[in-house]
């Protein structure tokens, strides 16, 4: 990258290195393509980390500062509460931020939670990167939520609506994952851009040839709460039915950060397995018969989803855990709201190898419009027009309107 290429300022919780997750990996193909686009990446960061991650993004050219803020006081705790904010405002990121960004050609904000530091911004362009509707998400948790739980859920879930509506006013980009999400925000923000989760290539690789084992996958972070309260609650009410059903069936759980209780309840199951972290995400879906997604609260689109159908297996969800990306019940999967119903979804795709080979058909077609280099091209030309000289191309960046 030439001394002289522009910067870039990304604002992140996370060092999105390794992708070991969903954020993760959008965050980081996100700022791929900005380096793509001829920009020097600037990323600006609390996390420490994995071992060795800065390092490996550093050697691609990428300014990684890692910053040393204290943990917060029970004061600025409080202080936090009282202002309605979801997460810590970091007083040093701040500072540091009011320093690079007046050089930068724009600064983006991953994620509504870092989403504190428009007067650091000051006249640099920005963007707004969401992962979700993060406040409808919550709310979502919510309303699946009991005792004082609740109470903890409703207040984070007014919280973020409140820092969302802020943020997505002030920022002159707003990213989102889907249509659903550009339209919940267009009549707020000044322009808005539909960038979908995307697909990268390899899993397309995958032998699309079914194994001869009734392996039933389930993948994802676990400490993520709509996935831990959904796996929960098929562990509890459906698995019993599709393991009577199938005798030669495992249910495979493959995540980080497992919650203890949850860890209980899959050590008291007959025939579900434990993965832990599984480094090679590509072999495990190869060697599963099926995925599945019993998820019942939160938002955005499925990386799991999306991963699955390019990698030609088929799929037993719910509604809401495949909504968004064009999904057609019969065709593209089978889907059922209940535990129970899911639990004969997953056995009936089982049963049936000829009614697989026809889903995971349609399944890998319907991936194709998701691969990164598609969903990441309108944004890449925008980044190019605003890390080139001069303003960008097109409508002023003050200026109301949508582009999806």
């Amino acid at each position: 990258m030439p001394a002289s290429a522009p910067r870039a300022v990304i604002v992140t919780a996370v060092l999105p290195y390794p992708p070991t997750s969903g954020g993760h990996k959008r965050t980081l193909r996100l700022i791929e393509a900005i380096a793509r686009a001829g920009g020097v990446p600037h990323l600006l960061t609390a996390d420490a980390g994995e071992p060795g991650a800065a390092e490996t993004l550093r050697a691609r050219g990428w300014i990684v500062e890692q910053l040393d803020e204290p943990p917060p006081s029970l004061l600025s705790r409080l202080r936090q509460h009282l202002e309605r904010r979801p997460s810590p405002y970091l007083h040093g990121l701040g500072r540091r931020l009011r320093e690079v960004a007046p050089k930068s050609a724009f600064v983006q904000i991953e994620h509504t939670q870092n989403a504190y530091y428009w007067d650091a911004i000051g006249a640099t362009r920005s963007v707004l990167s969401l992962h979700n509707v993060d406040s409808q998400m919550l709310a979502s948790i919510m309303r699946g939520t009991r005792g004082l739980g609740w109470l903890r859920a409703a207040n984070r879930a007014l919280s973020m609506r409140s820092i969302e509506r802020r943020a997505v006013s002030r920022a002159d980009l707003v990213l989102t994952v889907s249509e659903r999400d550009r339209r919940h925000f267009e009549h707020r923000a000044r322009r808005v851009l539909e960038v979908p989760n995307g697909i990268d290539d390899e899993f397309f690789e995958i032998p699309a040839d079914l194994p001869d084992t009734e392996d039933v996958l389930f993948f994802g972070h676990l400490n993520y709460a709509p996935n831990e309260i959904g796996l929960t609650r098929f562990v509890r009410e459906g698995w019993p039915r599709l393991a009577a059903a199938r005798p030669r069936a495992r249910l495979m759980v493959a995540g980080k950060g497992m919650p203890a209780k949850l860890a209980r309840l899959l050590g008291e199951q007959e025939r579900v397995v434990s993965l832990g972290f599984v480094p090679d995400i590509l072999a495990l879906l190869e060697q599963s018969r099926l995925v599945l997604v019993p998820l019942w609260h939160g938002g955005g689109t499925r990386f799991k989803v999306l991963e699955a159908l390019a990698s030609a297996r088929p799929i037993a969800g719910t509604p809401q855990g495949v909504e968004e990306i064009g999904f057609v019940p019969g065709r593209h999967g089978l889907l059922a709201d209940r535990p129970a119903e899911l639990a004969d979804a997953a056995a009936r795709l089982l049963a049936d190898e000829q009614l697989s080979r026809s889903i995971t058909r349609e399944g890998r077609e319907l991936a194709e419009r998701f691969r990164w280099s598609r969903a990441l091209e309108p944004l890449e030309r925008l980044y190019r027009e605003w890390l080139s000289v001069g303003r960008p191309l097109g409508e002023s960046p003050h200026s109301r309107g949508s582009t999806s």
